[in-house]
């Protein structure tokens, strides 16, 4: 068994009142926390990727010992994110039952509604490597541009989530397919940005090559491959692994010395996982504040936008009942009834009121028109919006994260403005107390002691 480390969980408690404290703010502007509860001193959760056939499940077992727990096989074995948790009583849970058994920063995978729920499965099993650590076996990646279109739920949704949950992502690659394409590349570019620092790339099954030469065309097809999607300017760093057993030890074509220190290295990094919980926990809340402050800042500019619409719209429905009314006067009082007196006031007024209230009611119609036209309209320049709000930050190329906070939140956006409902006012005083806890408050808890690790 691995000693895992142990840090403090006062962090995460300041981290659960920090959201606690901005629950309101950020009901106020409809934005959903990624993961608003921390179970302090819970356990940190390690996540395998990968095609299928590229050995995560038999990692996963060899981790645990045996008796296998994971099917495993060349062809597809699974379907389901299968989450394998400690419990002294074996158990397996499926469907909305497994969230159940799960800490409550988990219950976020709700959202990603009934259809992937079907492909969810919690594990309980007394094996002494889970009492440090949770793991996620996840189904084998469609490595065919259509690949996507075969799955009943959002796969990269569902990756995304977890990588966010989770403390290290492992991705595998089989030696026969370093390629990267179809869910693959849907995962790499869009699903891993702003948690690079989570990543570690194993080429697997090292033990099978058949020479240096080998591995090293492979080592390169997927270095090529990985530069072409990831949006990083360095590589994540990528383990030559394989798992051991005495067939394939005496098959090895190879030598295994050096793929045994990266398997050293590999389990040295499940063995500290519990230090990097502590960084993706501060790293996750430094990313939810960010992008509930962008979503309030550019909902308040469309509010802005609409106030000002919706201002001219006012002034001009009040000028055309105004005219109206006006003109139906004097035509009524001039024209209709020029010598009888109260005849004329009676025109005059009757008619001036009922033009008003005809031109009332067609100058509303028309601005009920151009409200949801210009709400449409909004919502097709957001990223013009988003682009102005931040245009000094963007100029000097600060982009990266910001831009990826945006994508995220400009789903829920989009929601708000077409609901029909009424948009948030934006207040600086909250966004002052958002940008105070982004730039102090969670450095000031990074900062903090984060205890001594256990042996």
């Amino acid at each position: 068994m691995l000693g895992f480390s142990r840090p403090s969980a006062d962090i995460e408690s300041r981290v659960n009142r920090l959201y606690r404290a901005f629950a309101t703010t950020a009901k106020r502007y409809r934005y959903t926390f990624r993961r608003p509860e921390i179970t302090p001193g819970g356990k940190p959760t390690v996540v395998f990727l990968g095609n299928h056939s590229s050995g995560k499940s038999t990692i996963v077992n060899d981790l645990l010992g045996q008796p296998p727990v994971q099917d495993t096989g060349v062809a597809p074995t699974d379907d389901a994110f299968t989450v394998l948790v400690h419990g002294e009583e074996e158990h397996e849970f499926y469907g909305p039952a497994a969230l159940g058994q799960l800490p409550s920063e988990f219950q976020a995978l709700r959202a990603l509604g009934p259809d992937f729920l079907q492909h969810f499965a919690v594990k309980v099993r007394n094996r002494d490597f889970l009492k440090g650590v949770n793991l996620v076996d996840s189904p084998g990646m469609i490595d065919t541009p259509e690949g996507s279109a075969a799955r009943a739920y959002d796969f990269t949704a569902a990756v995304r989530a977890f990588t966010e949950l989770s403390d290290l992502v492992l991705f595998l690659f089989d030696p026969e397919k370093p390629g990267t394409t179809g869910e693959t590349v849907d995962v790499l570019s869009s699903c891993l940005h702003g948690i690079e620092f989570k990543l570690r790339v194993l080429l697997n099954k090292a033990d099978t090559f058949d020479s240096m030469e080998d591995y090293a065309r492979a080592y390169g097809t997927l270095c090529w491959n990985l530069a072409r999607v990831l949006r990083t300017k360095d590589l994540p760093p990528i383990y030559s692994t394989y798992t051991p057993s005495t067939g394939a030890r005496l098959a090895a074509r190879v030598p295994l010395e050096s793929f045994e220190r990266h398997r050293g290295q590999l389990l040295e990094l499940l063995r500290n996982v519990a230090q990097r919980r502590i960084d993706s926990v501060l790293a996750g809340a430094t990313a939810d504040f960010s992008r509930l402050a962008i979503q309030a800042r550019v909902l308040g500019a469309v509010r802005a936008k609409l106030f000002a619409g919706g201002a001219m719209r006012l002034a001009a429905v009040a000028l055309a009942t105004a005219a109206a009314f006006g003109l139906a006067w004097l035509f009524g009082v001039h024209r209709l009834a020029p010598d009888a007196s109260r005849l004329r006031v009676w025109l005059g007024w009757g008619g001036a009121g009922l033009a008003g209230a005809l031109a009332l009611c067609a100058s509303a119609l028309a601005a009920a028109w151009a409200r949801r036209h210009r709400r449409a309209r909004l919502v097709a320049g957001l990223d013009a919006i988003f682009r102005d709000l931040y245009a000094e930050t963007l100029a000097v190329g600060a982009h990266g994260d910001l831009e990826q906070n945006w994508a995220d939140v400009k789903p829920e956006v989009v929601a708000v403005l077409r609901s029909g409902g009424p948009v948030p006012l934006f207040s600086w005083g909250d966004f002052s107390r958002i940008d105070s806890a982004v730039a102090e408050e969670l450095p000031s808890i990074a900062r903090a002691d984060r205890g001594p690790a256990e042996p």
